[in-house]
């Protein structure tokens, strides 16, 4: 797959050695990642504590706003105050709105609002398995050792794509959300793809930036399966079932897959 791709953040991990933790000293145990808390206020309240990793936490908190809806691009934001030794982010808007974490209960409601991926994005079966084989390869537990989880973003436009890592399913994707926008990812003609099992905040902010295909390397959640069916989402996961059922599998809006054969 010939694409430009930007893995952001390996290198800026926070980790403690294997032999500081575990007294036998066995360094046959890779670095351990260290995650971190950080409370996001939204005009002075409290909207949701995350767990992350220390690296690019401005634009993970940009894909906090934008993918849950609270803002729908950069200028919408007066300023942004880091307190990082208090482990505090102040986020002030230009306008004042009372921020609600979103459930797999708001997708209707959503959809209601035209949060619906109307997309007439196709993509070949085979670019799917291409993707999924490149972001196996690029995934932080293969390349370095870390239980981290992945999520990337696939520009088929202009063939770019976007790595990013941290300690929570959930704030890979926010983190991905941040960089997509500050990179300027087409990501109408985008793939989403994670190692975490697709949840309904994943599909809803990806919905967000309106992309229309998200692949999960895990098993499908009922709210995610529930969201991607509401929002108008291809999702796709790698499916388990003992040896008669293993591979990649459409669960959603199947149309957008040219040629899908369930033999992989």
């Amino acid at each position: 797959m010939l694409m430009v791709i930007i893995d952001v953040d390996i290198s800026d991990f926070k980790v403690v050695e294997s032999k500081t933790v575990f007294r036998d000293g066995d360094e046959k145990y890779p670095p351990i990642a260290i995650d971190e808390r950080l409370d996001l206020y939204i005009n002075g309240k409290l909207y949701t504590t995350l767990v992350l990793t220390s690296a690019h936490i401005e634009e993970t908190v940009l894909g906090v706003l934008i993918g849950d809806g609270l803002v729908s691009s950069l200028s919408d934001i007066e300023k942004i105050d880091f307190d990082l030794e208090s482990r505090i982010t102040q986020v002030y808007l230009k306008v004042n709105i009372e921020p609600k974490r979103l459930f797999v209960e708001d997708c209707a409601l959503l959809a209601a609002k035209g949060l619906i991926v109307n997309s007439n994005l196709k993509v070949s079966w085979k670019t799917i398995v291409d993707i999924f084989l490149d972001f196996n390869r690029r995934t932080i537990s293969i390349t370095k050792g870390l239980a981290m989880h992945t999520s990337g973003i696939y520009d088929l436009v202009n063939r770019r794509a976007i790595i990013a890592h941290d300690v929570s399913r959930h704030t890979s994707i926010a983190k991905l959300v941040g960089l997509a926008v500050t990179h300027n990812i087409a990501t109408e003609n985008s793939i989403v793809i994670t190692t975490g099992r697709a949840s309904s905040d994943m599909i809803i902010r990806s919905a967000n930036i309106k992309v229309p295909i998200v692949i999960s390397t895990r098993g499908p959640l009922y709210s995610g399966l529930t969201a991607a069916s509401m929002l108008r989402v291809t999702l796709i996961s790698y499916i388990r079932r003992g040896d008669a059922i293993r591979g990649l599998r459409v669960l959603t809006y199947p149309e957008r897959i040219i040629d899908y054969s369930k033999n992989f």
